[in-house]
């Protein structure tokens, strides 16, 4: 077993602390029946560290540490660890305005009810949680403050009353400091399953995860695109390629899903034209749950919508479906072709079709590093944004300086967020490969495995056919974006979730 120094580093007061530590922990990651779960990140949640699970489903936090905590983060006193006292939950604010989350999981990970969600002033703080009317088993509390999460778990001895918020005395600080032995938390993140939550007491040691899956997809590619030989026909009677949207939503009609072509493009219900046979050049907007008026032609502006983007001839296409906005809604496309080729399929893959909305938000949560938090806070539950959307990201933000340390190894200035015009830089800044030669860059197994990187980008090219999607400007660099072309094009469906 492999060790490493680990370096915990805490900002009080404008000193900086550091602590040196050795970490090797190893585990295995399984789903139901045993079965070995091979694309599972499990990261510390404090220290920052991150790994995959291999073809067996073994995981090793082991290597080079990454510190990718920018100078002058603000994580708190040593005081702003939460301890468990007398079924109270304990902790000190060492700053006014501090954005508090309290939630609770059942042991699986399923989200149960958020205790407290808000803001609190300068100060300690005593909070009873109400378990009333829930079931006698154990629980996991999560407390998230300013960004930086610790994971509790409670036990049927620990239920109380009507939850409450307290300031408590002084007092608090010494028991506060006594959750030292509660070193970090471990999370575990399968696409399609669980959360894995688990607080450790070491920073050596074996844990193992055991998940269950949040989707109902069944495996039937059949029957989620189901006949497609209307559409074949279709282009034949319109003597040329034509576009087709298939709701795969769990909740909507065909009626409340719209569909336009281009910024200006009036609205068009699902169900009153499902065959789109004159798609031009541009964008095709799908709507969800959009109550629009045909006669008021203006880009979408409900809370759920997407596009594909696109040029296209008589018999060609060229497009890509595109995440570099956000995430809003599972989208999927197959372009067929009449020359013999394999169908192209891009976007999300099957298994998100057939979850709810919220255990996608769960996922992200679980899976990126406290700073990249807000990228689903900002626009919850619609949307997980860019991280360049974020104020965090841009300039003067808390997370502007995420990427300088890297830049500097490289010899480069590309400015917060990666503002930089230049595709192999951007890139590989944002994949965390501009380090590597050339051969090595392509390289899908070198990519995103290293910090800092984008953590978002990360996890929307996890959860993508063959990892291909635009996750960021530049992403078609060496080959990584959703983009397709066929010079024999027949026919482009695309498929909506939610």
């Amino acid at each position: 077993m492999s060790k490493f120094s680990f370096l915990w580093l805490l900002v009080i007061a404008g000193m900086a602390f550091s602590q040196t530590a050795n970490v090797a922990i190893t585990g295995h990651v399984t789903g139901p029946n045993g079965i070995p779960l091979t694309n599972t990140l499990v990261r510390m949640g404090v220290g920052l560290l991150y790994t995959t699970t291999d073809s067996t489903g073994y995981y090793s936090l082991g290597g080079p540490v990454n510190t990718i905590l920018p100078a002058g983060t603000q994580l708190g006193t040593a005081f702003s660890r939460p301890s468990l006292v007398a079924g109270r939950v304990l902790f000190s604010l060492p700053q006014s305005d501090a954005q508090i989350r309290m939630s609770m999981y059942d042991l699986s990970g399923r989200f149960i009810k958020d205790i407290m969600d808000g803001r609190l002033a300068k100060g300690n703080y005593a909070v009873s949680v109400d378990t009333r009317n829930m079931s006698s088993q154990f629980y996991l509390l999560r407390l998230t403050i300013n960004g930086v999460s610790h994971v509790m778990k409670l036990s049927s001895v620990t239920r109380s009353g009507a939850g409450s918020v307290a300031q408590s005395a002084s007092s608090a600080e010494a028991r506060l400091e006594k959750l030292a032995a509660v070193m970090d938390t471990l999370h575990a993140t399968e696409p399609g399953y669980s959360l894995g939550i688990t607080p450790i007491q070491a920073l050596t040691g074996t844990y193992d995860f055991s998940l269950t899956k949040t989707s109902t997809w069944n495996g039937d590619t059949a029957g989620f695109w189901g006949d497609t030989a209307k559409f074949s026909a279709a282009a034949k009677a319109a003597g040329h390629l034509v576009f087709a949207i298939i709701n795969r939503t769990r909740i909507y009609a065909d009626s409340e899903i719209w569909w336009a072509n281009g910024d200006g493009g009036v609205p068009v219900r699902l169900s009153d034209q499902p065959i789109i046979t004159a798609p031009g050049n541009g964008r095709t907007y799908i709507m969800v749950g959009y109550n629009a008026k045909a006669s008021t032609p203006y880009r979408p502006m409900n809370q759920v919508w997407d596009w594909e983007e696109h040029n296209t001839g008589a018999t060609s296409y060229n497009g890509n479906l595109t995440r570099v906005d956000y995430y809003g809604a599972p989208l999927v496309m197959r372009l067929h072709s009449t020359d013999g080729t394999a169908d192209l399929i891009r976007g999300e893959p099957y298994h998100m079709f057939f979850q709810t909305r919220q255990s996608v938000f769960d996922e992200y949560m679980n899976e990126v590093p406290w700073m990249w938090d807000s990228c689903a806070i900002v626009d919850a539950p619609w949307k997980i944004v860019n991280p360049c959307s974020v104020p965090a990201f841009e300039t003067g933000g808390s997370q502007a300086h995420y990427w300088d340390a890297y830049e500097k190894q490289c010899n480069v200035t590309a400015g917060a967020c990666v503002g930089i015009n230049d595709p192999k830089i951007s890139s590989g800044l944002f994949r965390h490969v501009l380090d590597l030669p050339d051969a090595q860059q392509k390289d899908w197994n070198n990519q995103y495995k290293k910090a800092p990187c984008s953590f978002y980008a990360y996890f929307i090219h996890r959860r993508a056919f063959g990892h291909w999607q635009y996750a960021f400007p530049y992403d078609d660099y060496n080959n990584w974006s959703s983009f397709v072309y066929s010079g024999k094009a027949q026919w482009l469906l695309m498929a909506v979730g939610y």
